[in-house]
């Protein structure tokens, strides 16, 4: 039998072959390039998202405090105010009964007499109409709450 000859492969197949697989490398690093790209275009859209809504939500923001701003330098209506009369009023007279106490109290008690005077004098003092008549309960009231006496 004659023997077959051995296959040679020549330069130009080499070469071939060679550029094929260079190709297929070629094609594969592609494919992988243009799903990165792909994965890269969503992050992309999900942080330009994100960035909107945080952007949008600072605007909120802003535009409230400004709102808040406006409402705490705007002048306070008439009824607020007379709220606030009024509680500046209770708090004086809160102050007087604490000074009838500290003025009252001798080296060994609280000389009652006195602060009784004291706190009827405050009385006397205090206004009956307006937002000073509420200093009339609060005398009453504290100077209750240090005697002892209750209501």
């Amino acid at each position: 039998m004659p023997e077959e000859p051995a296959v040679d492969v020549t330069g130009d197949q080499t070469l071939a072959q060679g550029l094929l697989n260079d190709l297929r490398e070629t094609q594969a690093r592609l494919e992988a390039a243009r799903e990165e790209a792909a994965s890269l275009k969503v992050l992309l859209a999900l942080r330009t998202h994100q960035h909107d809504q945080a952007w949008q939500a600072e605007r909120r923001l802003a535009a409230e405090l400004d709102t808040v701003r406006a409402e705490a330098s705007s002048p306070l209506p008439d009824r607020d105010a007379d709220a606030v009369a009024m509680a500046d009023e209770r708090t004086e007279a809160v102050r007087i009964v604490l000074s009838a106490v500290l003025a009252s109290i001798g080296a060994r008690a609280l000389d009652r007499r006195r602060f009784q005077e004291l706190i009827a004098r405050a009385g006397r003092e205090a206004p009956d109409a307006g937002p000073g008549a509420a200093r009339h309960a609060v005398l009453l009231t504290e100077a209750r709450r240090v005697l002892g006496i209750s209501e």
